[in-house]
């Protein structure tokens, strides 16, 4: 064990530079204004020389700035990004719940609301259907996004350079017979599912698992989840995918609405798939 490494109360490992790190974050928050570092170093219980460091390294990723004038600290742009995204994250659960138990009832079926966190979908909320045969799921599960239909909506209304960036050059691990391995054959999935407004997960992250989304976007149209269902294939076949997609559709423009996006700005009124259509055929 290194000499940054320590043991809290609790036994659980912590490492000492991100604590004290931390410790100077909400030291900064506490201020009203800017602050010195003589001060900053007093009320964290550093070394000025140690908290000169650490507020560097703040400094150079945005979450403390420096006046160019007086030399003193606080708190940087990106402390408010997290702050924002961490509020955004709450309003969604608390606006998508209603939806989501709506939509499970309606469908029979798992509803779930996910976003996008670092390169994988994370399962933010989810809604249990009534049926006793279904598939599993957890709130704080993460899942690839190239291969799950919450994932592939992540995916389809970014940019072409997020998606390098996301996703990379491929190949793609195959995690079933039917999952996309190329990157190629992706961006087309994704140009499908900004055509139709939904996509369709059919065992391609999981053998007999079935999963229908549809995207979430805020009042400056920017997709921030994915709504889905989720279910056994032996009860997600093609003409109930055509039944269901509608539903899953409405939910995410329902839970859009309640975030200041207007339902008239989306390109197509609601979807239906219909078996034999390309989103429909088996791979």
């Amino acid at each position: 064990m290194t000499k940054s490494r320590r043991r809290n109360e609790n036994g659980a490992g912590t490492v000492q530079s991100i604590g004290r790190a931390l410790t100077l974050l909400e030291a900064l928050g506490d201020s009203r204004g800017e602050v010195g570092i003589a001060e900053l170093s007093k009320r964290v219980g550093l070394h000025v020389s140690t908290t000169h460091r650490l507020l560097a390294t703040l400094v150079a990723r945005g979450y403390a700035r420096q006046s160019p004038e007086t030399g003193r600290y606080a708190l940087g742009a990106k402390a408010l990004h997290l702050a924002e995204s961490y509020l955004s994250q709450m309003d969604l659960r608390r606006i998508g719940r209603p939806v989501l138990e709506w939509l499970s009832q309606a469908t029979g079926e798992t509803a779930n609301l996910v976003i996008l966190d670092g390169h994988e979908a994370l399962y933010l909320d989810k809604a249990e259907g009534p049926q006793s045969l279904r598939i599993f799921s957890r709130i704080g599960r993460r899942a690839p996004l190239y291969c799950t239909a919450v994932g592939k909506v992540l995916l389809a209304f970014r940019s072409a350079a997020d998606l390098d960036t996301l996703v990379g050059r491929g190949p793609l691990e195959a995690l079933t017979r039917h999952s996309i391995t190329s990157v190629s054959q992706l961006r087309r999935e994704l140009k499908k599912v900004r055509d139709q407004e939904f996509a369709l997960d059919r065992e391609e992250c999981e053998e007999s698992a079935c999963c229908i989304a549809a995207p979430v976007r805020n009042a400056r149209g920017e997709t921030v989840a994915a709504v889905g269902i989720s279910g056994p294939t032996l009860r997600l076949h093609a003409r109930r995918i055509q039944e269901l997609v509608p539903h899953v559709v409405q939910a995410g423009r329902q839970i859009s609405e309640q975030l200041g996006h207007s339902s008239r700005n989306d390109r197509h009124g609601a979807p239906s798939a219909r078996a034999g259509e390309p989103g429909l055929e088996r791979r």
